[in-house]
C-alpha cells in the first residue's frame, strides 16, 4: 500500500478508490504524513457493484495474462516471456487496410505501439524487451513507430528505455525490474507441462470467487446464503478460524454458508439456497449440534498448515491444530 501511494498518487491522478476499510484507513494514514494535499483523493468505494466489476479490471486481468492480445483492427500481439527476456510480436492477423500492404504494415505496428506500452505497464515486464514489429521499408516509418511508442510510455513511471532497431529489424527495450511481474504474481508453473504452459494460482481463484460471492450477494435481498465452491477454495473463502469468512460476512452484511463441492472446478460459485438465517443453517449442517463423529484429515489447510481438512457430506472441516495427523481419523 505504501509504494502504489509512494508510486502512483501523482499529479495525474484524480483519484485512488479503495473498497476495504481497514486498507482505506491505513492509506488516509499514510497520506497524512507523505502528502496532506492528497487525502481528498482517497476515497472510499462502497456502492454495490463490486469495484473490480465496476471498472471491468478483471477483463483487463485476463486480456494481461494472455498469450495473445487482440487489437480492435483485427491483428494481434503474442507475449513470451523467459528468464532472459521477453519478446513481443506483431501480426496483421485479420487486419487488411484500406490501401496497400506498406500502408497497412505501418498502421498495424503503430496501432500495437499503443497496445504494447499498455501491456507493459499491465504485465510489469522488466528487464530487456524485444519487439518484433512487422517489416518496415522505409526508416521514417520506423522513426514514427518509435516516437508513438515513446509518446505511449510516458505515462509508465517505471525507468524505461528505447535503444532502437538491431540489424535484424528487431526493437530493443530495456525497462527496470523493480518487483514481481504481474504472471508471477497471479500465476504458478503448471506441474503438468513442467513450467511450458501457465495456470491461475489458487489464490488468484480464491479472489475471482470472493467477487462472484459479491455479484451473487448484490442480486438478492435474503438474510442468508448457502454457496457451492470447490473444495480448494473453500478452506480459502472461509480462512483460518472462519476469519475470512467473517470478513466477508460484514462487507456483504449477510450470513454465508460454504459448502465444499468436488464436481465445481475452481472458478466455480453456486448458490445453492438462499433464505433466513435459521433456513439456512439448518440446510448448511451435514450433522446436529452435540454429535459426536469420526473425521479422517486428509490435508492440510492451505493458509495455515498447523490445521487439519477433513470432509462430511461434502462440506469442508477446519480441524484446529490437526495438521500433523493428515491420513488418520
Amino acid at each position: 500500500l505504501y509504494r502504489i501511494l509512494r508510486d502512483y498518487l501523482s499529479k495525474d491522478v484524480n483519484r485512488l478508490q479503495i473498497d476495504d476499510s481497514e486498507a482505506y484507513s491505513k492509506a488516509i494514514e499514510l497520506v497524512k504524513s507523505l502528502a496532506p494535499s492528497c487525502k481528498s483523493r482517497i476515497q472510499f468505494y462502497s456502492n454495490e457493484i463490486p469495484l473490480f466489476e465496476s471498472y471491468n479490471v478483471d477483463l483487463q486481468l485476463e486480456k494481461a495474462l494472455k498469450k495473445k492480445v487482440w487489437l480492435d483492427c483485427g491483428a494481434y500481439l503474442v507475449f513470451d516471456q523467459t528468464e532472459a527476456l521477453a519478446v513481443i510480436d506483431v501480426n496483421t492477423g485479420k487486419f487488411t487496410g484500406s490501401i496497400n500492404l506498406e500502408d497497412t504494415v505501418f498502421q498495424t505496428n503503430m496501432m500495437a505501439a499503443v497496445e504494447i506500452a499498455k501491456q507493459i505497464r499491465l504485465r510489469n515486464l522488466g528487464g530487456i524487451i524485444i519487439v518484433d514489429f512487422i517489416d518496415m521499408v522505409s526508416d521514417e516509418e520506423r522513426a514514427k513507430v518509435i516516437a508513438k511508442l515513446n509518446s505511449e510510455l510516458q505515462r509508465d513511471k517505471t525507468k524505461i528505455n528505447i535503444l532502437g532497431f538491431t540489424s535484424l529489424g528487431l526493437l530493443e527495450i530495456t525497462r527496470k525490474k523493480v518487483k514481481q511481474s504481474l504472471r508471477e504474481i497471479l500465476q504458478v508453473e503448471c506441474e503438468s507441462c513442467d513450467g511450458v504452459g501457465y495456470i491461475a494460482s489458487i489464490d488468484s481463484f480464491a479472489q475471482k470467487a470472493i467477487r462472484s460471492v459479491q455479484q451473487i450477494a448484490n442480486n438478492t435481498k435474503a438474510e442468508a446464503l448457502l454457496l457451492g465452491v470447490n473444495p480448494q477454495i473453500a478452506s480459502i473463502l472461509i480462512g483460518p478460524g472462519g476469519a475470512n469468512l467473517d470478513k466477508t460476512e460484514r462487507m456483504l452484511n449477510k450470513t454465508i454458508y460454504v459448502k465444499g463441492q468436488e464436481s465445481l472446478q475452481l472458478d466455480q460459485v453456486r448458490l445453492l439456497a438462499s433464505g433466513t438465517k435459521a433456513e439456512i443453517e439448518i440446510l448448511s449442517l451435514p450433522v446436529k449440534e452435540g454429535e459426536i463423529v469420526d473425521l479422517k484429515i486428509t490435508e492440510n489447510h492451505i493458509a495455515n498448515p498447523e490445521d487439519g481438512i477433513s470432509r462430511i457430506e461434502g462440506y469442508v472441516v477446519n480441524v484446529e491444530d490437526a495438521g500433523a495427523f493428515v491420513g488418520k481419523t
